[in-house]
């Protein structure tokens, strides 16, 4: 019983961290839209209107949803290109990096080995990849983030690197774990709740994702996530996974 009000404090909790960020994010860019950053014109703040309605969208899909916060269920499972998927949360995210003074940069290949497609819960893998981006926004005072799509072999992987503040080693155990923050964020005027990276983790757990973490203090920290080929030509979660 203690364990079960426990898993439903954390869904509760990793919901309520990833739709206030989404709304923030949100309120961000149209504060900048309404300062004239980008422009006065329909046509120039067109593409800014519509990461604003795809981040509004994002938020009030998390709060409709009838189905596990974070694992992946035959009513959520579904098919799409990620090397699409990754272009909108480049366009969504390159606005608040640049409200950071920051670059953001997405990388890809000129083909790929077995095509792009991706079989997952895409709400989930849009809550693993945005707490990532989100991280190293907020940790990255000056320099580059790198958004990547690439091939390994016959898996598809995505890579999230930064130039920021990095993780010290004996720290590295410790950033999955809920409400979990660094010594030194507490002391800073980043706002966070320590539930970022686990959310990241258990959808990449929930999808049988390998993540992996290399980081070097005051340099930065690239996130790894193995996106596994399947027989049936797609790549992430096997379907016989969803059959509870």
């Amino acid at each position: 019983m203690q364990q079960e009000s426990l898993s439903k404090q954390l869904d509760f909790s990793s919901l309520l961290h990833d739709v206030s960020s989404s709304f923030r994010a949100t309120s961000l860019v149209l504060n900048q839209i309404i300062d004239g950053a980008y422009g006065q014109s329909l046509e120039e703040i067109r593409p800014l209107l519509i990461g604003l309605q795809e981040m509004n969208e994002r938020g009030l899909g998390l709060v409709d949803r009838r189905t596990p916060c974070l694992e992946p269920s035959l009513a959520t499972l579904g098919q799409f290109d990620m090397l699409d998927f990754l272009q909108k949360l480049y366009f969504q995210y390159k606005v608040i990096a640049q409200y950071h003074s920051l670059n953001l940069h997405y990388e890809t290949q000129v083909t790929y080995k077995h095509g792009t497609q991706v079989r997952g819960d895409s709400i989930s893998i849009d809550r693993m990849l945005c707490n990532i981006i989100t991280n190293a926004i907020k940790y990255t005072l000056r320099g580059d983030i790198f958004i990547r799509l690439l091939n390994q072999d016959d898996d598809l992987i995505v890579e999230i690197e930064d130039t920021g503040c990095g993780i010290a080693a004996e720290q590295l155990s410790n950033i999955f774990i809920p409400f979990w923050r660094a010594p030194q964020s507490k002391l800073s005027d980043k706002p966070g709740r320590g539930m970022g990276l686990y959310i990241a983790w258990m959808v990449a757990y929930a999808h049988g994702l390998s993540m992996r973490v290399d980081s070097v203090a005051k340099q930065g920290t690239k996130f790894t996530i193995i996106f596994p080929y399947k027989d049936d030509g797609i790549y992430g979660v096997d379907g016989r996974m969803c059959l509870k």
